[in-house]
Formats: C-alpha cells, sequence, structure tokens
C-alpha cells in the first residue's frame, strides 16, 4: 500500500505524526509512505521537538519539502534536517504521487 499524507498547517503536525506512528503499527502489509509538508507547515521541519520523531519515523517514512513554500517562509534548505527531500512545488509532489496511486490522507 502506498499511502500520502499532506500536511499544510503546522498546528497539524502533532496530529500527523500521531496517525504515522498509528498507521505503521496497525498496517499488516508492506507500505511505503511519503510526507508532503506545504504551505506554514514546512516550519515544522525546524521543530526541534517534531523533527526528533520525524528522524525516527525516517526509517519508514519519506518526507518532503515544498520548496515554494519554504521561500515565502523564509527557511533556506540547509535549515532543514538531512532526512527531508525537498521539491520545487509541494502541489505538483502530492499530483505525481496520487497519479501513481498513492492514497491521500489529509490529518
Amino acid at each position: 500500500m502506498e499511502v500520502l499524507f499532506h500536511v499544510d498547517e503546522s498546528v497539524m503536525w502533532d496530529l500527523t505524526i500521531k496517525n504515522l506512528n498509528n498507521f505503521i503499527k496497525d498496517i499488516d502489509e508492506e507500505f511505503s509512505i511519503t510526507v508532503v509538508a506545504n504551505g506554514d507547515a514546512v516550519n515544522g521541519y525546524l521543530d526541534v521537538r517534531l523533527s526528533d520523531q520525524m528522524r525516527m519515523l525516517s526509517k519508514s517514512v519519506i518526507f518532503i519539502s515544498c520548496l515554494n513554500s519554504m521561500k515565502k517562509e523564509h527557511i533556506k534548505p540547509e535549515a532543514l534536517p538531512d532526512f527531508v527531500k525537498i521539491v520545487p512545488s509541494g502541489v505538483v509532489e502530492i499530483a505525481k504521487l496520487e497519479e501513481k496511486g498513492f492514497h491521500y490522507i489529509k490529518p
């Protein structure tokens, strides 16, 4: 199963991380999880508390940040943790993943 979690509000990170942990714990088949953050949610990658939790999850989750949103939020690529992949456009990445058959989840 391939799943896409979309986070576009910083206030949704705690719920998203909880959802990710529950999904991984409860799924009984092989899975691929990608998290795409855009909007002000890209700031979540700078939060040390959240970043530590994401780093642990990054063993089984791909974390992606939108460069357009990073520019708007004045975040330089080198400020993000090393496990975060940067793409030019979060919405384009979401569309590409959906086209590949990923199931869309928005906590």
